[in-house]
């Protein structure tokens, strides 16, 4: 008897790439979005995260208002996200006690965000594009509030929130930017 014949290895097929993250512009409003998103400094963040809705039958359209509606609500999402990691981060234990103040005040922070942008959309209601405009450039320093109560330990605690608040940036930096882009504010 022969021994019998060595088995053929076949090559595992060609693996593809995961295709590459693309903005997702579903519905009317898409070219608004991806044209008000390009004049921001961060306009991939921007197009990530300002999705049209499906549209809901031929009447739906989406005009600057609501893009920059959309781009509040971004931020609105993340400001709670954060607020509950940094009340997690408070509750725990292992956190240091000289962080535990700090991240009470992010807490507080990230409501006025919240708060802030209430105010503007109120503002964008009536059409008043100043205060449309101080509402949203509160809500931007809002931001900066939490990580200057870190660097005011000075380095004595790590900032705990970094992440979160580099994220908030962008996304309410992208949000004065639409309303500049969209003339949903003043100027000045």
């Amino acid at each position: 008897m022969s021994p019998a014949p060595p088995k053929k290895l076949t090559p595992a097929p060609p693996t593809t790439p995961p295709p590459k993250a693309k903005p997702i512009l579903p519905g009317p409003g898409g070219d608004l979005v991806k044209a008000l998103c390009a004049k921001t400094d961060y306009p991939v963040v921007c197009q990530m995260t300002v999705v049209p809705p499906p549209a809901a039958g031929a009447a739906a359209k989406l005009d600057a208002t609501a893009v920059l509606r959309l781009a509040m609500g971004a931020v609105r999402a993340k400001a709670a996200a954060a607020k509950k990691a940094a009340g997690a981060l408070a509750a725990d234990a292992r956190t240091p006690a000289l962080a535990k103040p700090v991240l009470r005040d992010c807490m507080d922070s990230y409501d006025d965000i919240a708060y802030s942008l209430d105010e503007a959309d109120k503002a964008m209601a009536a059409g008043d594009k100043d205060t449309t405009g101080t509402m949203l450039d509160t809500a931007r320093t809002d931001v900066d509030t939490c990580d200057q109560g870190f660097e005011e330990r000075d380095g004595d605690i790590p900032p705990l929130m970094s992440k979160q608040d580099a994220e908030l940036a962008k996304l309410a930096s992208n949000c004065i930017a639409i309303a500049v882009a969209a003339g949903l504010r003043s100027s000045s």
